[in-house]
């Protein structure tokens, strides 16, 4: 399936229509670097379909995305969708967390300043959430920020997002780190 037509052109049932393009993602490098360019650079449209098409791939192949570290960190920075957002935070929430310490700082940067912006989606929100409270096997004395950050948050957030920042303060008292 011709990826500029699939992008911009379909707009019902996604799985089925999207199929043959996650399956190529995952068995054809070129293919998903031409997905990621689409996500990352294409129109709005684009972006968010291409960006819906990789986190299939990555749900199936996570380590498929491990290469594009570097790509994917510097991308928190020239976002034009919360989908891009949704995918990047998404993917380090579940999988292997940065391998490199900048992009590690960019990473953990981004989503503090993502869990107290209240005019972010509430998804993405939810996902930064999870990724400090990864960091903080390596970076324990992130806690206490966290938890500020979390109670700003919870403030004025949906019921999926206090939820989710709930559990995480409840283990992060449980551990002892506030």
């Amino acid at each position: 399936m011709d990826l500029e037509y699939a992008l911009n052109e379909i707009d019902s049932a996604k799985e089925w229509h999207y199929a043959p393009l996650v399956a190529a993602g995952i068995k054809d490098p070129k293919t998903l670097d031409a997905i990621i360019e689409r996500a990352f650079n294409g129109t709005k449209k684009e972006r968010m379909r291409g960006c819906w098409i990789l986190h299939h791939i990555s749900d199936s192949r996570p380590e498929l995305f491990y290469k594009k570290e570097r790509e994917m960190i510097a991308q928190l920075d020239q976002m034009k969708t919360d989908a891009e957002a949704r995918f990047i935070l998404r993917y380090y929430s579940k999988y292997q967390l940065p391998r490199y310490d900048e992009c590690e700082g960019l990473l953990v940067d981004f989503s503090f300043i993502t869990i107290i912006t209240p005019s972010q989606a509430s998804a993405p929100r939810a996902f930064a959430m999870s990724i400090v409270h990864r960091m903080l096997k390596k970076y324990p004395e992130l806690a206490s920020e966290l938890a500020q950050s979390i109670e700003i948050a919870c403030e004025h957030g949906t019921p999926g997002m206090k939820n989710r920042g709930n559990k995480i303060l409840k283990d992060l008292m449980k551990k002892g780190l506030i």
